[in-house]
């Protein structure tokens, strides 16, 4: 048996082990954070988790935000650093000991979370050693007046697992006063350039409050291959997990407070830790989705890299992944890059309907394809390039949908067993009633009866599309 009260173990080395001088040390974080009144109701966090000196001002961010809330219970869910096997960890502790005073653990809701069929289990070794959990705690401290607390630790790599831990943790903490942290560090250990391209798209998936696409951006960013970036998430699963928790807890909403690095304090850019603070919240109305939000600069660069691309690979030039300096460049896309001929009538086009390259790279690999391998047409010379025109759509993720739901100025994709067919937007243009347009995608781009559409056994998806192009 753990014994009743979890020592601390970062006392001493991540902050003040002195209480005086460690509540001496919060106090002034606190003091000095911006003061920061969120919109709508706060339900889940994110705080790095280093020691103070590099992670203590936008934990302090993050707490400031959160001073007025009285929570009952504050599940804190970090890495576990030190567990012999995958997983979420509770630590079978009564309660918790930091310089400041013994925090008492939510042995109800601990108890519900290991009955529940999420796959936490009870592991006082996972917590021992482990400080991602514990360095949030003297802030809560001094933050909240009274709660308990619900330490969690993982060093999971399943998404499915991260989400049903999170479901479930919004199940026990449901009619509660109730607050979710994430106690993660983002990217370790690239150069100070690598950092500020990968750290602010991670701290924007965290915002989607959706794990699959967080869970996509840190594949999509380690796929590139840059150097020395080991991670784009110090506790990916944590990360995730919070943000199913506040999902489940009716948030809608998230709003980064901070995206720091060690750069700021050490002076070594060689060698750099990434930290993110964030609040998630309940607003009453969903986010709107990153990628819809580019802006017109951001679109002339992204046509000029699609134009750029083509124009490399007619001259023998492979394109290469890489990393860009626009933030929103390096978040994972489904994208379409079209070529019309200027005056009139299309000359390729091919996209992808899964967000698994970065947009910056997606569009440059596209525009290559559309040009080259469009089956329908030879490919794009070099003496006709100047003559087509560009067009870049960004597809929202695909949710079911119903014959009824289809309508102009959505996008659609169906599907019957190996057979798929996909029509953009723009399609309506020129097929702008629905039954046309749905027996056009069902007889041509899925090779499926006309009618296909209204029948059992064929799933249907619909999307929006954020689409520019080149001037005619």
């Amino acid at each position: 048996m753990p014994p009743r009260v979890r020592p601390p173990a970062a006392a001493g080395r991540f902050y003040p082990a002195d209480p005086g001088t460690l509540r001496a040390a919060v106090d002034r974080l606190l003091e000095e954070a911006p003061r920061h009144k969120a919109e709508g109701r706060v339900v889940a966090a994110l705080c790095p988790h280093a020691g103070y000196d590099y992670s203590g001002a936008p934990t302090a961010r993050v707490c400031r935000a959160l001073a007025g809330l009285a929570p009952e219970v504050v599940a804190v869910v970090g890495t576990a650093h030190f567990a012999d096997r995958e997983g979420f960890f509770l630590s079978g502790h009564a309660a918790w000991r930091t310089p400041l005073g013994d925090l008492p653990v939510a042995e109800k809701e601990a108890a519900l979370l290991l009955k529940s069929d999420a796959g936490v289990t009870a592991s006082a070794e996972a917590h021992a050693q482990e400080h991602s959990v514990e360095v949030v705690l003297p802030f809560l401290q001094r933050t909240f007046p009274d709660f308990t607390l619900l330490p969690l630790v993982s060093n999971g790599q399943s998404r499915s697992e991260a989400e049903r831990v999170g479901r479930a943790l919004a199940g026990v903490l449901k009619g509660r006063k109730a607050l979710v942290i994430a106690a993660s560090d983002l990217s370790h250990y690239p150069a100070l350039e690598v950092a500020r391209q990968v750290d602010p798209a991670s701290l924007e998936s965290f915002l989607t409050l959706e794990p699959d696409y967080l869970w996509s951006t840190e594949e999509a960013l380690m796929s590139i291959g840059a150097p020395e970036l080991h991670c784009t998430w110090c506790g990916k699963a944590a990360a995730a997990a919070v943000q199913a928790a506040a999902a489940g807890l009716g948030a809608d909403w998230g709003e980064a407070l901070d995206c720091a690095n060690s750069a700021g304090r050490s002076g070594d850019e060689s060698r750099t830790v990434g930290y993110g603070a964030a609040i998630l919240t309940v607003r009453g109305r969903p986010r709107p989705w990153p990628l819809e939000q580019v802006t017109t600069e951001e679109k002339a660069e992204l046509l000029a890299l699609a134009r750029a691309s083509v124009l490399d690979a007619l001259e023998g030039r492979r394109h290469a992944q890489r990393l860009f300096d626009r933030p929103r460049f390096n978040l994972p896309a489904a994208v379409f890059v079209t070529w019309t001929r200027r005056t009139g009538g299309l000359r390729g086009c091919i996209g992808a309907t899964v967000p698994r390259d970065t947009l910056g790279n997606a569009v440059a690999r596209l525009a290559v394809c559309s040009a080259a391998d469009d089956p329908r047409f030879a490919p794009v010379s070099a003496e006709e390039l100047s003559g087509l025109r560009a067009e870049i759509s960004i597809l929202s993720a695909p949710r079911p949908a119903r014959p009824e739901d289809i309508r102009p100025g959505l996008g659609v994709i169906v599907r019957r067993g190996a057979r798929q067919g996909l029509f953009l937007p723009q399609v309506w243009e020129q097929l702008p009633g629905r039954d046309e347009f749905m027996e056009h995608l069902c007889e041509h781009k899925a090779g499926l009866p006309p009618d296909a559409w209204t029948k059992d056994g064929v799933q249907l998806q619909i999307f929006t599309v954020t689409a520019f192009a080149e001037p005619r």
